[in-house]
């Protein structure tokens, strides 16, 4: 993971539910006119996909108001673990749930690398309102993104919370209401905020579905390993050689390799490889007001999604705090099929750096 690269993210009481989540994203998009910039690239469609306990949103065109009315339902508690939060809507949201409504609001910001500097304002503004902010370990980048609220429901995003970015940045988050997945999320922030002042990390809480660096690599290696049919690869790092490797075999037996990245991300050996391999590659030119590619998400088989904070990087695979959720057709088909079909529109939508197919 290239931290300076790393650009963002962009849902009364919960259970708020899928329909009043969509409603919330509807109005938003209703109010500003249509789409934000760069979503021309985007599925068709405004409607958030879900299926029971899993629901998405597709940024940009979703908006981050989903995100704002989930923190705005909370009773109880809010916790966030963030990598960048640089967005002033946002963090009122975080202290109005505090002071206005009692509810118990912790947030760990990253801290390291560019982090303090990055999350300052927020860290400041957080403080000054009361919220329970606590800076990350400087020894570790903690790139995980994850809200919980009222240990119900749990966000686990590939985007960071930058108004800045909004508007151009492919990101995508997937809200969980599956009670194991919440509670570990839940139980990993408040032990990582206790331990802050300590200068460590906790052991992140497992539960079926998650996936956590730095134990990352494995699980990615085996399910491109895995993969029988297909492997689409929305990433914007592409560098660790074991995941290449793991790609360049699967590619050389017959399965179909695409993969879509920025432009200025794809001169990197393992991008090299894979291509010699025999996989697509599909690009965005970094340019202002153009899409930037900021999702991380693997597609197996056109069944089985990996989708969250981790970049197709060594750091981000083996070092960082990282979280990405594991979810299959057969549990979310919708919303498995809105990330092909995000997929499938980036990729046409793209250009091959090398002149291929």
């Amino acid at each position: 993971m290239a931290p300076p690269a790393d650009r963002t993210a962009r849902p009364r009481q919960i259970r708020l539910g899928v329909a009043a989540l969509a409603l919330a994203t509807a109005t938003t998009l209703t109010g500003c006119g249509g789409l934000p910039a760069g979503a021309a690239h985007g599925r068709a469609g405004n409607t958030m996909p879900a299926d029971g306990q899993y629901s998405l949103i597709q940024e940009p065109q979703d908006t981050y108001a989903p995100i704002t009315a989930l923190i705005d339902s909370a009773a109880k508690s809010v916790r966030m673990t963030m990598y960048l939060l640089a967005d002033p809507a946002i963090e009122k949201a975080l202290i109005d749930a505090h002071r206005q409504r009692g509810v118990a609001t912790t947030v760990v910001l990253d801290r390291a690398f560019h982090g303090q500097r990055a999350n300052q304002a927020a860290y400041d503004a957080l403080r000054a309102g009361g919220v329970n902010v606590a800076r990350a370990p400087a020894g570790t980048i903690v790139h995980e993104k994850a809200l919980v609220i009222d240990d119900k429901t749990a966000v686990v995003s590939t985007g960071n919370l930058d108004a800045h970015y909004y508007a151009t940045a492919r990101d995508a988050a997937v809200v969980t209401t599956v009670p194991t997945q919440v509670a570990a999320i839940a139980a990993t922030i408040d032990a990582d905020y206790a331990q802050a002042a300590a200068g460590q990390l906790s052991r992140a809480v497992d539960a079926a579905g998650l996936v956590w660096s730095p134990a990352a690599r494995a699980v990615f290696v085996r399910a491109i390993s895995g993969a029988r049919r297909s492997v689409d690869i929305t990433t914007e790092e592409f560098k660790d050689r074991a995941a290449a490797a793991a790609v360049s075999q699967a590619a050389r037996r017959g399965v179909a390799c695409r993969i879509v990245l920025n432009a200025d991300a794809a001169a990197t050996a393992a991008v090299s490889d894979v291509e010699h391999a025999g996989c697509v590659v599909h690009t965005f030119a970094t340019k202002p007001g153009g899409l930037y590619v900021h999702e991380k998400a693997l597609v197996i088989d056109g069944f089985s999604v990996l989708i969250g904070s981790h970049n197709l990087s060594t750091m981000s695979l083996t070092e960082n705090r990282e979280l990405s959720l594991r979810i299959d057709a057969g549990d979310a088909p919708n919303v498995v099929a809105a990330v092909r079909a995000q997929f499938d529109a980036d990729f046409a939508a793209g250009s091959a750096p090398t002149g291929g197919p």
